[in-house]
């Protein structure tokens, strides 16, 4: 039985009618459309859409195609289903979306000794005015409920070769004696106490970029402290690096310095998403003990 066919021969491929297009709100745009094209043509599919080259239906040809399918239909036709995204020109000019910033808070356990007010009283939010064990006596114990109520035991001092103290800190003793467990003001709540939970707030940021090598500077900061202006935080979000919200902790003055309140970059991922590149990071911002600048390269912002 021969085949008539009628209408377009399908010798390239035609754009069919009900392509859609969808936009997240923060600049990045996609496109679905099917194209029809005669069976003998097959082989040329990744030659009619390549990755990052193909341009989508006007007036959305910013978009490129980042990803198809082909399917065989009756009559020796193919339709392929492909997908473009790209970047909104209205959207910083087209060159990054606007970031994504899901946020989330939580706390990880810390040895106590990292504490900044372990020795010494540094961190004074909230009323805390009061140093943990304080600074060891020669014998590494003292007795004294008035000078070490917290019961701090440290090893006993051994050679040290010229430092100042070479003691380690033991624990936190439960009360010594009947006496000190009968009066109620000198119970040690603190005896066996051996970490304390570090807050931590993390965002992980989902941005677009246009620019590979834009892409691919963002990915070299993973160890560093910023600000995250590089990762398009807006100033609600780099408030938390000054002072900005009731709970950012206050520390004596002089230490601030040493605790560079900002947010770290754990983690950063690029992928190639048409010709465009998808980055998605995670920042966290400085807890109780903050991010040490000796340790951690800063950039600033």
């Amino acid at each position: 039985m021969a085949i008539i066919k009628y209408g377009n021969p399908l010798a390239g491929p035609l754009l069919q009618p009900g392509w859609t297009v969808d936009q997240d709100g923060f600049g990045l745009i996609q496109v679905s459309a099917k194209y029809r094209f005669a069976k003998s043509l097959a082989n040329l599919f990744t030659t009619f859409f390549q990755r990052g080259i193909t341009p989508a239906p006007a007036p959305f040809e910013y978009c490129k195609m980042w990803r198809g399918s082909l399917t065989e239909e009756k009559g020796e036709i193919m339709v392929a289903n492909i997908e473009f995204a790209g970047i909104d020109p209205a959207v910083n000019g087209g060159l990054a979306t606007v970031s994504q910033v899901a946020m989330t808070a939580g706390s990880s356990s810390e040895p106590i000794e990292h504490h900044p007010n372990f020795l010494k009283v540094f961190c004074i939010s909230g009323g805390l005015n009061k140093p943990l064990a304080g600074f060891p006596s020669a014998t590494g114990w003292d007795p004294s409920t008035t000078t070490n109520p917290n019961r701090a035991l440290w090893t006993p001092k051994v050679a040290n070769n010229g430092a100042t103290q070479g003691q380690q800190f033991v624990g936190f003793l439960p009360n010594q004696d009947a006496a000190e467990t009968a009066d109620i003001t000198k119970v040690n709540i603190k005896a066996g106490i051996k970490n304390y939970y570090k807050p931590q707030l993390t965002l992980r940021v989902l941005r677009y970029m246009s620019s590979k090598e834009s892409a691919l500077a963002l990915a070299s900061y993973v160890g560093w402290n910023m600000k995250g202006a590089a990762f398009g935080l807006d100033e609600d979000y780099r408030k938390y690096c000054d002072s900005g919200y009731g709970g950012t902790f206050v520390y004596a003055e002089g230490f601030e310095t040493r605790i560079n309140r900002s947010f770290l970059v754990t983690n950063c991922n690029v992928e190639v998403y048409g010709s465009i590149y998808k980055i998605q990071a995670d920042l966290m911002l400085s807890g109780i003990s903050g991010w040490d600048p000796d340790i951690y390269p800063s950039l600033g912002v």
